[in-house]
């Protein structure tokens, strides 16, 4: 992962991935919402002692008719915010239910990550506590002049905001189930390359220090810049065994480090700068996304679903993405470089490393769907048109060219009609025809 990180993962370093399993919940931002309403309270309250209220009065702003009214008021908006609270939780447990079942669980990742669905449960949250504090300040039995009638006021506004979020935030949630939208996000977070690499030699040479990983699990990405803090300038080559999204087990080398410089005690240190999850997530950026594109595609597909339009949907933003990435291909016998710090080497996060293996698992589900296999073959070729027009790599075209083979071969096994085969073969014939 280099300094050109795209905003959307992978994560620097361990902190980067902590702080993202924090702050892309569904607790952090309403936690931060209910530990800011009562200070907000209190402080709004001091205001109107101070002033606010007498000038409310003489202008005629108060909101209600009595200290009475204020706290039956405050009351009924402390119950209709509890049940919006519910009413929210319930509805998105259920959407979120439905459409991972339908669509894939790995969505949720992304749905979590969904910054209008906090902001909404921030909010209820804070107009709920907000308005507990307001009841327990008024006292109904008080005159006018003692009712901190802008309290009341803000318990009013603020009730009005939610119902307002809330409408915007179920509209939302109600089109959460359009797989069709994640499906575009997908294809255009995966589009853009989350890292600037270059061709290198792909040269044998002796590495004098192994990092070890500390633990079984995933990688969630690579900081470059603090690897190069702790080696320092005089390390030489330094190859990352691991990909974000790829999984090690306890003791597999994940940093391989040509001089040791005895710079670094502690291995720890860069152990952190390359951190370990416990599952695949969002946060690993391309690696997951492409996957979670096939996931999609070969759930659509499953007999219990049946629905191929999706996954024609996922093999057009696929190819898309493959294109998007095409500036990352690295041909065979030579190395991926990070470009800002060419001593970094990246095995396995170039173009190939990518898309070869998801590519693979997409054509095991689309071989048994002719409509399937023939526009994903379409695809291919309209993706090799494009690298053949740029004067690209010809390992480049001769990769699309093997996957479209592979998959108009493995179709055409597949397909019991004899009309389906001579489709599947001459859609690979008419994009890739014989020299």
């Amino acid at each position: 992962m280099s300094s050109a990180t795209a905003a959307r993962g992978p994560f620097l370093g361990h902190l980067g991935w902590l702080s993202h399993r924090v702050i892309a919940s569904y607790w952090s931002l309403p936690l931060l919402g209910v530990l800011a309403a009562i200070p907000a309270a209190v402080g709004l309250l001091a205001i109107d002692r101070a002033g606010l209220g007498a000038w409310m009065l003489a202008h005629e702003l108060d909101p209600v008719a009595t200290a009475d009214t204020a706290k039956d008021l405050i009351a009924v908006a402390v119950g209709v915010n509890a049940a919006f609270i519910t009413l929210y939780f319930s509805l998105t447990l259920l959407v979120l239910t439905v459409a991972s079942s339908n669509l894939g669980v790995r969505l949720v990742d992304r749905w979590l990550d969904k910054r209008l669905v906090r902001v909404s449960l921030a909010g209820l949250s804070f107009t709920l506590i907000f308005s507990l504090a307001a009841l327990a300040a008024i006292d109904a039995e008080a005159d006018k002049p003692d009712l901190p009638v802008s309290l009341v006021a803000a318990v009013i506004a603020l009730q009005a905001v939610n119902v307002i979020m809330l409408t915007v935030a179920l509209h939302d949630l109600g089109r959460t189930i359009f797989v069709d939208r994640a499906i575009k996000q997908l294809g255009a977070d995966l589009s853009e390359p989350s890292h600037h690499i270059v061709a290198g030699p792909d040269e044998d040479r002796d590495f004098a220090l192994t990092v070890a990983a500390p633990r079984e699990g995933y990688i969630e990405g690579n900081d470059l810049a603090a690897l190069r803090r702790c080696l320092g300038p005089d390390a030489g080559r330094v190859r990352i065994c691991a990909a974000p999204g790829q999984h090690v087990l306890k003791g597999e080398p994940i940093l391989l480090i040509e001089h040791d410089t005895g710079k670094v005690g502690d291995h720890g240190k860069l152990c952190n700068a390359v951190p370990i999850g416990g599952f695949r997530s969002d946060g690993q950026g391309a690696v997951f996304r492409v996957r979670l594109l096939v996931e999609i595609a070969a759930r659509a597909l499953s007999p219990a679903i049946n629905d191929f339009y999706t996954a024609i949907a996922c093999a057009d933003r696929l190819t898309a993405a493959l294109v998007g990435q095409r500036s990352t291909w690295i041909d065979c016998g030579e190395m991926p470089l990070n470009a800002d710090d060419p001593e970094f080497e990246l095995p396995g996060q170039d173009l190939r490393g990518l898309f070869d293996d998801p590519l693979s698992a997409f054509r095991q589900s689309a071989c048994k769907y002719p409509s399937v296999a023939i526009r994903m073959i379409d695809n291919y070729a309209r993706a090799a048109r494009i690298v053949r027009a740029e004067g690209l790599s010809g390992e480049l075209h001769a990769f699309l060219r093997d996957h479209a083979g592979s998959l108009a071969d493995h179709a055409a096994l597949q397909a019991t009609f004899a009309g389906d085969r001579e489709d599947i073969r001459a859609a690979f014939t008419r994009g890739f025809p014989p020299a």
